[in-house]
């Protein structure tokens, strides 16, 4: 089981397909029921601005305390996401996940997962596989991390930027110098983040002849 709230756009025009972004919390969030706190991306879409400015679904979802965005529960989320567009009028070409700290852990391992089903992701003080960089190389990312960052080192951004350079990808990288662990704050803060966003597209896969 995995708890989640889901917030729709303000107002559903018919034969309108909307975006939907998944945001992952991070450890501070894990068991909490105060969905808009647990992420910082919930704060700033749910907005009356943002709302009327990027129309779009919003799926928040809560593992429990001892859980990670890993294993059953990433599982769950996949789930969770693919049953949505049978259920809501979900642009499948314009899926996002972002997440911070252990979401972006978490942000990480959704696209690995599925590294089809998103148009894009924002991992915000992550860690990612350098290693398995290739099966992601397609997708537009931008990856933001705080240069003082002393919980989870700027390092493992950077590590996962340059894995990304090499096989080919063109990820964006945003450092915020004398920032800590908090860079999601103006991460999200940054408008042009949600442009570049809501911009992003998935590209059809090519048909076998």
């Amino acid at each position: 089981q995995l708890r989640y709230v889901i917030l729709k756009p303000a107002k559903i025009k018919p034969s309108t397909k909307y975006p939907l972004v998944v945001s992952l919390h991070g450890i501070g969030g894990r068991g909490s029921q105060k969905w808009e706190d647990n992420c910082a991306a919930n704060k700033v879409l749910s907005q009356p601005a943002m709302r009327q400015k990027y129309p779009c679904y919003i799926i928040a979802p809560t593992v429990d305390p001892n859980q990670w965005w890993d294993g059953a529960p990433l599982a769950t989320l996949i789930q969770l996401i693919k049953s949505s567009l049978k259920k809501h009028p979900i642009d499948p070409a314009r899926i996002y996940v972002t997440g911070q700290s252990m979401g972006g852990f978490g942000t990480y391992s959704a696209i690995l997962a599925e590294p089809h089903l998103f148009a894009a992701a924002v991992p915000v003080c992550g860690r990612g596989q350098p290693d398995q960089a290739k099966k992601i190389v397609h997708l537009p990312i931008w990856i933001f991390h705080g240069e003082k960052d002393s919980l989870i080192p700027h390092r493992h951004s950077r590590e996962m930027v340059a894995a990304l350079k090499k096989a080919g990808g063109k990820p964006i990288y945003t450092e915020y110098a004398g920032v800590g662990h908090g860079s999601w704050g103006p991460a999200y803060a940054e408008e042009k983040l949600w442009e570049w966003l809501f911009a992003q597209k998935r590209k059809a896969a090519a048909k076998k002849p």
